[in-house]
């Protein structure tokens, strides 16, 4: 009697799967396949960044750049030059930032490879959110740089830039106006920075700044290079128009005489 249930069994199971004599193709189980991406990111400015130091006239200064690198690749990072002796907070740079990075689109997932242990032969894969890390620095000569203000941006979920650095605060980061970069492609704007090391946040600077998503193929057809090396395009981009107060002073002692004492005293 079993073995006649069993059968019966069976031969139903067997008729709901077969369409004639076929048989319903397999369902593949194979991992997703990331896609290739490039980010592109456009340093341009940055607004009322605190001032961490004092210069030889008593006047509060920062010699201010700008850090940028994705989620689990601090060691990939890559940095504006430095704009010396901001008086205001404001720094001038007009620089561009490129990434290659692996995204499975259906899981909104980065790729993140590492090289294991040095006995490993592959990488390791790991799956991580697509996060880009903007930090504000102070540069230091003679000591290490002094981080000003941060921010975490995820890709998938990125907050709605302030459209001028008069209304560019904290609130972008509360507001329920976030969309995804790899559905927009490109946007622009200004971004607070923050400190938190009392535990809450602070606001010590603005940022602006262009992001720009592009697949492998569009980034073939439209090239640009890093900083504002060749090919300078899509967009270009010319030096930055700074004062005559933003050198290196440890470099240039006699402009510090010339532009710091001699303007103010000479009579």
């Amino acid at each position: 009697l079993f073995c006649c249930i069993f059968a019966l069994f069976a031969k139903q199971w067997y008729q709901r799967r077969v369409r004639g004599d076929q048989i319903r193709p397999p369902i593949s189980i194979n991992p997703r396949e990331p896609q290739k991406f490039v980010l592109r990111c456009i340093i341009y400015n940055t607004v009322d960044v605190i001032l961490e130091d004092t210069n030889i006239m008593g006047e509060q200064m920062s010699d201010i750049y700008v850090k940028t690198f994705l989620e689990g690749r601090k060691k990939e990072s890559q940095e504006t030059d430095v704009h010396f002796r901001s008086l205001t907070g404001e720094g001038n740079f007009n620089w561009r930032m490129c990434f290659d990075m692996e995204l499975i689109v259906q899981e909104n997932k980065m790729i993140q490879k590492k090289k294991g242990k040095f006995w490993h032969v592959e990488k390791t894969t790991k799956k991580v959110d697509p996060i880009l890390y903007v930090e504000v620095y102070d540069k230091d000569i003679l000591s290490r740089d002094d981080l000003l203000g941060s921010c975490e941006l995820d890709l998938t979920r990125l907050p709605a830039p302030s459209k001028s650095s008069q209304e560019c605060s904290l609130d972008v980061y509360e507001r329920d106006n976030f969309f995804s970069l790899f559905e927009r492609k490109k946007i622009s704007g200004f971004w607070p920075v923050y400190s938190d090391v009392l535990g809450t946040r602070e606001l010590t600077g603005k940022v602006e700044m262009e992001l720009e998503i592009l697949t492998e193929e569009e980034a073939v057809g439209r090239p640009a290079g890093t900083a504002r090396n060749e090919p300078n395009t899509n967009p270009t981009l010319a030096p930055p128009e700074r004062p005559d107060t933003s050198f290196n002073w440890f470099t240039n002692p006699w402009k510090v005489f010339k532009v710091l004492i001699w303007r103010r005293y000479k009579w």
